[in-house]
This record gives structure tokens, sequence and C-alpha cells, in this order.
């Protein structure tokens, strides 16, 4: 997919702006691929392309990467020149370098190091715990609640490993914004009306004045508290997803239930910290999956 075609297939009026930003990246169980670009832009290419181009292990695989970091360096430039935005020039240097070290702030903030540290202990446990020939019955109905029978424990180690490193990159995501709001005061922004989606009415164009004062700081800073929040938000719902999957574990696999603890221990621990660093984030609504009418529980 060339950058016409990309750019053409963004103004699609039935995608919902931004819905990819806060889900859980998960596509074989989501209801919204009909409305989201990213999963259109990977079915476009996958109907298209070569099988081949889509294996890691295959050159075209890499071909066909390069091709695409080509085609978004030539978007990105057009756009720098459109802004007048100069891409070598001393001030873009020394924001590369500031958001460099809130990077290296982040990944070494403890919550992040709790969330990488959670994910190398499901890779330790499913090692040493759970191996592959192991025989695992899928029956569960013995200790489970009404709502539990419906999940078996592929099911719920499906869980377990989808959201194992995803828990650690939303949360280290969330911190870079908590990195770039540093000390900044963000009591007075108004987080129940902010929103990247809000249409300007053509009118409403008319009496902007570029020569008026902007206070891009402002909008920065509620940019960032806005993607911390909702990134916070996806985060805590993988944390909660997996607790239940563990706790499903438990259930199929009691002879597990000891060596399961020190995971719900470390997950009940970072759910708590992120909620308390993030105190908006159960608030925030994912366009989409949290808007008034969604019968889709997330």
């Amino acid at each position: 997919m060339n950058k016409d075609e990309l750019m053409e297939l963004a103004e699609n009026p039935d995608f919902i702006s931004g819905i990819y930003n806060y889900c859980d990246r998960w596509c074989e169980r989501c209801p919204f691929t009909s409305r989201c670009m990213v999963y259109a832009t990977e079915r476009a290419e996958s109907i298209s392309d070569d099988p081949e181009s889509h294996d890691i292990n295959n050159a075209k695989f890499w071909h066909k990467l390069e091709a695409i970091f080509r085609e978004t360096h030539e978007m990105i430039l057009e756009w720098a020149e459109e802004m007048g935005v100069d891409l070598e020039s001393a001030e873009a240097e020394a924001a590369i370098a500031e958001r460099g070290q809130r990077r290296e702030e982040a990944k070494e903030h403890p919550v992040s190091l709790s969330a990488r540290h959670y994910a190398q202990m499901v890779q330790e446990w499913f090692k040493e715990e759970f191996a592959v020939e192991e025989n695992v019955h899928d029956d569960i109905t013995g200790k489970a609640s009404s709502a539990e029978e419906d999940i078996n424990v592929s099911d719920a180690v499906e869980v377990i490993r989808w959201y194992q490193f995803f828990i650690a990159a939303k949360t280290y995501r969330a911190l870079m914004g908590l990195e770039e709001i540093g000390d900044e005061d963000v009591s007075d922004i108004d987080f129940e009306t902010f929103s990247f989606d809000d249409e300007i009415e053509e009118d409403e164009l008319s009496d902007i004045n570029i020569d008026d004062d902007f206070d891009d700081k402002s909008v920065m800073l509620r940019a960032a508290c806005h993607d911390s929040d909702g990134s916070a938000k996806i985060a805590l719902i993988a944390i909660d997803r997996s607790l239940s999957a563990w706790r499903l574990m438990q259930n199929a696999l009691p002879e597990k239930t000891e060596s399961t603890v020190p995971m719900l221990i470390e997950l009940e621990q970072l759910r708590r910290a992120i909620e308390r660093i993030f105190p908006r984030a159960r608030d925030f609504i994912r366009p989409g999956f949290d808007e008034l009418g969604s019968e889709f529980v997330s």
C-alpha cells in the first residue's frame, strides 16, 4: 500500500478515529475491526501480498518493511515541509536528546520495572511449571463458577500469554507521558471535555488568526495527560484480565496454586500502583470501546 492509498483509506468516514490507540491489539477477538483503519490497512496488505512477505524469517518480509519505512519517511518529509519544520535544526536535535532521557527515566521507573518483572516471572513459570508436553485437561467445572464454565484452560493460557509483555509496553507508554508532564501543574486542565476528535465548524475556522498567541504548551500537556490515562487504562484492563486468567488456572490446576500466587501478588501490586499514579485512568473513555451505546465489554 503506497502513501496515496493510505491517505485515501484514512478518509473513510466509517472508521472510529483513534480506536487503535488504546486497544489491546487482539484483532481476532475484537468486534470493531470493520471500524478500524489499522486493521483495514493490515487486511489490505495480507490480501494483496505474497504470504511470504508476512513471515519474519523470510527476506520478503524485511524488504516489505523497508518499503514501508521509505514511504513513511517521504510522508514525514512532506509534513515537515508543509509545517515549516527544519528536521536538522539544533532545536530538533535537543528535543530528540531530551526525549531519549525521558525514555530512560520511564524505563527505569519502579512501576515499569515491576511490569517487566512480571513478564519475566510468567516466562519462567511456563518454562518450569507448565511444560508443553504436560497433559492438561480443559474441564474446570469441578470448581468453576457458572461464569467460568465457558472459559477453559487453553483460553486462560492464551489470555496470560497475550498480555504478558503487553502490560509492560502500555505501562511504559503511560509513564512516558508522565515524564513529559514533569513538574507542570495540570490541575486546571478540563479532562472531561478534552478530546482530539472534536470537530471544528467552518465558521469557527474563519475566526482563527494565526498571529494570535497560541498556548501550545497547554495543548501538549493535555495531550500527554490524555495519552497517559488512555495507556494506563488499557494496561489496567490487561492486568484485570490476567488476574482472572490466573485464577482460572488455579481452579483448573489446584496443584499449581502455590506457584502461581507470586504472579497474582505482582499483578495486584502493579494494578494498585498504576491506579495511584494515574487516578483518572479508569474513567478514560476509549474511542469505540467505552463510548455510550457500545455493547462491547472491554
